[in-house]
């Protein structure tokens, strides 16, 4: 009775993966493989692959003028797919490094204000989108910004010009800083401590320990963490837009497939975005295959439960961390700040700081924001696209869990690969691969089933796409919350049920589910989180419909996004979703960590 359910499960999983994940990514390879010759001089083309010298000259520069150091802060530009790579790279390294210092400095020192610090890391993960890049932007203006105004009144002979790639990287790193952070400290907080006291009892000193032992056992942790950071660098298109007036921000493969998507809404579709999708898709993959042991579900590892870490007194070395995580959590959690206080002022275009401070101007732009049907629309697609997705993703997620957690075999470890597939995939390229196999497929069915071909039509009618892509892309986050429920129940629960006379489905409906209740609750939470939170697909396949009239399908980011490019004003409304974006965030997390008791989680 068990095996039938779980033959049924994992063919139901199996289908919903393999129809709306792998066959609309394998139809670009199809596509690829017909537009061949006219994508093929693309990569000969220095505009996508160029090292040559001149690629490298101006990436930095330093001048001496009146005494003041003066350095500009460019980055190479080697091409469209080469910067991606080396932007993704440099993102990772970064975040990787400084998210095991911060994690190590907030799991193993016990010190005043360690609360503090922990608030202020995690902080940046409430995300406003579009308008967290731009208070970055705001503050690396080489005249004006908040950075060189810091340097200037700390009496520094330095002025910093960072732009062009540069900028875009240092926006990343900032952004995805928190994420690395919090899979690193995650494996460090697992790791024994009774191994540590005996690396001590045996002589050892903090150091070694915590580099013999404690680095290599939390190196599941800090794999994941700079694969991650780079998924997310090479998708990221927020701070590619922000920054797309300097030249060279324009040349990353993911402004590149937004811009050939948003020219494709006449309906002419690239292969050259095609290609490039392809590129991203490939990068991503290759990193998530880097690390696939330890992100599958059989590795997979958000416990109730924790052992507490071994702790030290931190020593004059230990001070010299602390502090340098501090500013490094305030450089962090500044962007945030920004974004959000640029609802209260009346202006921050030619000052280091915001002007004009003004609650009535925040109520205001909140009241327009609550009211105006081109804003509310916005609004209310976030929450039936989030909603509806999340529902999919929790009927869905709890077989694809009870297959994987129950099952053994070829079969059981396929769809637990393609269930968590979808973390290494980007948004842009599933909303390519929507796009091209939704467009034609409503024109084949036009002739025959003209209302069938109106509602998947994507320039029509893209709230199916966007539902059905968020399922999919934020799918793993509510099955890694019902496995890890799971792996903690024991099989015996069903088998008294089964004893009983009750079929498995009873069982799972009355035995199992009400006992992962809080998992399900929690992976759901998450998931829509994710997904209200979420840039690509609402920034894409949002904007198909058009964006003019107050009928439109964008969610709340696609709309930030065009606030933000539109005009001075639209920036403050922009910020004003934002904060609704992040109070729902904020209210999510509060829910899942102190209601529920669980931890809010990300990978491991």
């Amino acid at each position: 009775m068990r095996q039938k359910f779980l033959v049924v499960s994992t063919a139901v999983g199996l289908l919903f993966l393999l129809l709306f994940l792998v066959s609309p990514i394998a139809f670009i390879f199809y596509f690829i493989a017909t537009q061949m010759a006219e994508v093929a001089p693309l990569l000969a083309s220095n505009y996508y692959f160029d090292i040559s010298p001149s690629a490298f000259q101006g990436a930095i520069q330093v001048a001496q003028i009146g005494g003041v150091w003066r350095v500009t802060i460019r980055g190479p530009d080697m091409g469209v797919v080469l910067n991606s790579i080396w932007v993704g790279l440099l993102v990772a390294a970064l975040d990787t490094t400084l998210g095991l210092l911060l994690a190590y400095v907030l799991a193993k020192y016990e010190f005043r204000g360690r609360s503090l610090l922990g608030v202020l890391a995690t902080a940046p993960l409430i995300v406003v989108p579009f308008v967290n890049a731009y208070a970055i932007r705001l503050f690396l203006n080489p005249l004006w910004g908040t950075l060189n105004w810091l340097l200037s009144a700390l009496g520094l002979p330095l002025r910093l010009d960072i732009r062009d790639l540069a900028a875009v990287a240092f926006t990343q790193i900032l952004a995805f800083l928190p994420v690395a952070y919090l899979n690193i400290y995650t494996a460090i907080s697992r790791v024994d401590p009774t191994l540590e006291e005996m690396a001590n009892n045996l002589g050892a000193s903090e150091s070694r320990a915590a580099r013999d032992i404690v680095m290599r056992l939390a190196m599941p942790g800090i794999a994941t963490a700079f694969a991650l950071t780079f998924i997310l660098s090479v998708d990221d298109i927020a701070a590619p837009i922000i920054f797309q007036d300097y030249p060279a921000a324009r040349k990353l493969m993911s402004f590149q497939v937004y811009q050939y998507f948003i020219n494709s809404m006449n309906g002419q579709i690239s292969p050259a975005a095609a290609l490039l999708a392809l590129i991203l898709l490939a990068l991503s993959l290759a990193s998530f295959l880097a690390v696939r042991k330890y992100v599958g579900l059989k590795q997979y590892a958000m416990l109730i439960r924790q052992l507490r870490p071994k702790s030290y007194r931190p020593g004059p070395a230990g001070y010299v961390l602390i502090a340098f995580s501090y500013l490094l959590a305030i450089a962090a959690t500044s962007p945030l700040i920004g974004a959000l206080s640029i609802l209260f002022v009346t202006r921050w275009a030619s000052s280091p700081l915001p002007e004009g401070i003004s609650l009535s101007l925040a109520l205001d732009r909140l009241e327009t924001v609550l009211t105006d049907p081109y804003y509310v629309r916005g609004i209310v697609n976030t929450i039936v696209y989030g909603v509806s997705a999340t529902l999919i993703i929790v009927l869905v997620g709890i077989l694809i869990a009870v297959a994987a957690a129950r099952s053994r075999g070829p079969t059981a470890n396929i769809l637990d690969a393609l269930a968590t597939a979808p973390i290494a995939i980007p948004g842009l390229v599933v909303a390519y691969a929507y796009f091209l196999t939704l467009l034609p497929l409503s024109n084949v069915l036009s002739s025959c089933c003209p209302l069938l071909a109106q509602a998947i039509d994507p320039l029509y009618n893209p709230a199916p796409a966007l539902i059905v892509g968020y399922s999919v892309r934020k799918l793993p986050f509510a099955v890694r919350a019902i496995y890890a429920g799971l792996q903690q129940l024991h099989i015996s629960m069903e088998e008294v049920s089964l004893n009983l006379g009750a079929s498995y489905t009873r069982t799972l409906r009355e035995v199992v589910v009400p006992m992962l209740k809080n998992n399900i609750i929690s992976g759901a939470l998450i998931a829509f989180v994710y997904i209200a939170s979420d840039v690509t697909l609402g920034v894409t396949l949002g904007t198909l419909k058009g964006i003019i009239s107050s009928d439109h399908a964008m969610p709340i980011t696609a709309v930030m996004s065009v606030d933000v490019q539109g005009s001075v004003n639209g920036l403050f409304y922009a910020s004003a979703l934002g904060l609704i974006l992040a109070l729902i965030q904020i209210s999510a997390i509060i829910l899942t960590t102190k209601v529920l008791k669980t931890r809010y989680g990300l990978i491991i």
